[in-house]
């Protein structure tokens, strides 16, 4: 959010469990649009390979994000 503040569009990726905390944190700091994308839980003790696929399965949306702040 800090980077956002200076106008540099960002993303937050984190898992499903922890998007409520991010949504909450998020609102406390004033930024009521904030939208972050969910990838699915765990990333610990998973293949690279895994790792790659979840975040490839995104690359469309992160674009999506960064360039029409949808």
């Amino acid at each position: 959010m800090a980077l956002e503040n200076k106008g540099i569009p960002t993303i937050v990726i984190c898992t499903e469990p922890f998007l409520n905390a991010a949504y909450r944190h998020a609102n406390f700091l004033g930024r009521k649009g904030f939208q972050p994308l969910g990838i699915p839980h765990p990333l610990g003790g998973i293949t690279p390979e895994l790792v790659s696929d979840r975040a490839a399965e995104l690359h469309q949306q992160i674009i999506k994000s960064l360039t029409t702040g949808e």
